[in-house]
């Protein structure tokens, strides 16, 4: 086992449970355009924000374009019904915001890290002033003296630059004691690979992974990394 010093966490579905923020914030949206969100519009939905997020992290749409344009696209696509996008972006937004509730097990995890012997750092995607605000107030950023969200570095995971940027920006900071951890194998995972780091694929739910990107450990209870570090 490596002696490692450098622990970088993903927040989404890795400490913040944004499954749970999501379909809150998706049913308060759906509910002022009076449409019940039930389980196939949802899925659908799901199904197609999934490709625009894989196309934003291939580098083949910008975050804007992203954000702005999904609800009208959607809308338009599953009801034939034109929406201000933008506007909708916004409420989403909004509501997302408001979500921080904790994955099983962050808590503990987190408290039981010495950070005399480790320094934490968050990695994630995102837009900057809402990661900021959802972990204020789930009160996980005092563990973070640093945290790196894709807005505020002009990169996204899983790419080169997104890590680097961390990287220089880390004090000491060594690829050979780093360790990354997340829940996304395209993301997190892909992008430690990237970077020739150490990844640690946090997997609940015990996903079958059908893809070539290889984890370097895979748990699926977050306190099982007091097991590797």
């Amino acid at each position: 086992m490596k002696n490692y010093e450098f622990l970088l966490f993903d927040i989404d579905d890795t400490l913040l449970d944004f499954g749970l923020t999501e379909k809150n914030a998706l049913e308060k949206l759906f509910l002022t355009q009076k449409i019940a969100l039930d389980d196939k519009i949802k899925q659908n939905y799901l199904k197609f924000n999934q490709q625009l997020w894989r196309q934003y992290e291939r580098g083949d749409l910008k975050r804007d374009q992203l954000l702005q344009n999904r609800f009208a696209i959607f809308f338009k696509k599953q009801f034939n019904r034109v929406v201000d996008g933008k506007e909708l972006a916004k409420q989403y937004q909004d509501n997302l915001s408001a979500g921080h509730e904790k994955m099983m097990g962050a808590d503990e995890l987190l408290a039981s890290i010495d950070t005399s012997n480790y320094q934490l750092s968050i990695i994630t995607n995102g837009v900057a002033d809402m990661q900021y605000k959802r972990l204020a107030e789930s009160k996980l950023d005092k563990y973070f003296p640093q945290i790196f969200v894709s807005e505020m570095t002009g990169y996204q995971k899983p790419s080169v630059g997104f890590f680097n940027y961390a990287f220089d920006h880390i004090t000491g900071f060594n690829p050979d004691k780093a360790l990354i951890i997340g829940d996304s194998l395209t993301s997190d995972i892909q992008g430690g690979n990237n970077v020739h780091v150490d990844t640690v694929w946090y997997n609940p739910k015990n996903i079958k992974n059908k893809t070539s990107i290889k984890a370097t450990y895979e748990i699926d209870d977050l306190l099982a990394i007091n097991n590797i570090i």
